[in-house]
């Protein structure tokens, strides 16, 4: 009895050690062979949702025990005050970004709130191993606190609408002016038919 006890309580803890390492491998954005652009390899999310996040990689670094990969880019689109944001990478493609309302970021030295960020800011973020989502540093010491900011799948851009349209210059007085004539051409006619029974 105590045997099978024992193997039950070793398979419990075996069972549970396998799914937390499931769990962390699945929410990792890359592993590392080397420290350096060259030697990240990215998780298949991370490529799916941006196949050119390998070239956009700037830099490795190490900080304490955890790797970032380092990125710059400039801002392409910002939607409705800093609540998406549509990154052009460095050497890569877009990253559409939803920072939370209350995030900022430095520009030129500044901490600067998501919504005033104007199209051609540049920034520079970070994604750690363990996250696949941007991070600003929340001093300019770029050793401190980070502000997560999630990453979306940025959407095809949408074709602008090619449909001719006229100007809508006329009002209804040309309507009326066509009924008039019309009235009028009638009324003619019934008087030269009455003309001629006559």
């Amino acid at each position: 009895m105590h045997i099978r006890k024992s193997v039950w309580l070793g398979c419990v803890l075996g069972c549970g050690a396998s799914i937390a390492s499931a769990q962390t491998s699945v929410d990792r954005s890359f592993s590392t062979v080397s420290q350096s652009c060259d030697g990240i390899r990215w998780s298949d999310r991370a490529v799916q949702l941006y196949p050119t996040i390998a070239s956009a990689c700037q830099s490795v670094e190490v900080r304490g025990e955890k790797t970032f990969v380092k990125f710059e880019g400039t801002v392409k689109r910002n939607v409705d005050q800093g609540k998406q944001l549509v990154v052009r990478f460095k050497d890569g493609g877009d990253m559409t970004l939803t920072p939370p309302p209350e995030t900022n970021v430095y520009i030129d030295g500044r901490l600067t709130p998501v919504a005033r960020l104007k199209n051609g800011d540049d920034l520079t973020f970070y994604i750690a191993e363990d996250r696949l989502a941007a991070q600003f540093p929340e001093t300019a010491a770029v050793t401190t606190r980070y502000a997560v900011v999630p990453i979306e799948a940025t959407p095809a851009e949408e074709e602008p609408e090619r449909v001719a349209s006229l100007p809508a210059t006329a009002g209804f007085l040309p309507l009326v002016g066509l009924a008039s004539c019309l009235t009028l051409g009638l009324g003619m006619l019934l008087t030269l038919v009455r003309r001629n029974r006559l």
